[in-house]
């Protein structure tokens, strides 16, 4: 009897937890196999990013890595274009003073050497060694340097975001609301059965 009474709570707010949390975790790339996370360029070039911890998940994120470590980033140029332009890929720490410009080498985690990437894609190994916030900066110029794309790609690694916070103490409270409500029942089955007898 209690079983029936309480499974039914517990498959409405898993429900009520999943429709709540969806658009969120969508946004911040949980459980999303392949996600659009594309980096404009100037003008309408874009390529698109994602990155991978395969030694802890099999996940693909846009913007937050929930681990530092060992880190897989992957990029794809569609364009033609870009295909022909010397690629300049490097992943930085995002700081105040770091601002739009170029970035300094201090701030550098990697820098790929420069160079073109026909086939519009690479991927590459980074280990991030401490919780923050990173970018990927990605700079594609012609061989005569007449033309060129600059985009940034923004993330965090380690670091929990308030969505996740807010998961958690949402299901931390739903589990609250559950237990206190099986116990009130509790007490009050056991003091009518102690009343009767």
């Amino acid at each position: 009897m209690v079983a029936r009474r309480l499974s039914s709570p517990l498959r409405v707010a898993s429900a009520a937890f999943a429709v709540l949390c969806a658009p969120q975790a969508l946004a911040a790339g949980w459980h999303y196999y392949d996600p659009e996370c594309p980096i404009a360029l100037g003008g309408s070039k874009t390529m698109k990013f994602v990155a991978m911890q395969p030694k802890k998940n099999i996940d693909r994120v846009c913007d937050v890595l929930p681990d530092t470590g060992a880190t897989v980033i992957a990029l794809d140029a569609p364009d033609a274009e870009l295909r022909e332009m010397n690629w300049d890929i490097r992943v930085i720490r995002d700081s105040e003073a770091a601002g739009a410009g170029e970035p300094s080498e201090a701030d550098t985690v990697l820098r790929l050497p420069s160079q073109k990437y026909r086939n519009g894609m690479v991927n590459f190994d980074v280990n991030i060694a401490g919780p923050g916030k990173y970018s990927l900066y990605a700079r594609l110029s012609s061989d005569d340097g007449a033309k060129e794309f600059v985009g940034r790609h923004h993330f965090t690694v380690g670091l929990l975001d308030n969505t996740e916070l807010y998961a958690y103490i949402f299901f931390a409270g739903l589990v609250a609301a559950v237990g206190g409500r099986f116990a009130y029942l509790r007490l009050r089955k056991e003091s009518a059965a102690t009343t009767k007898s």
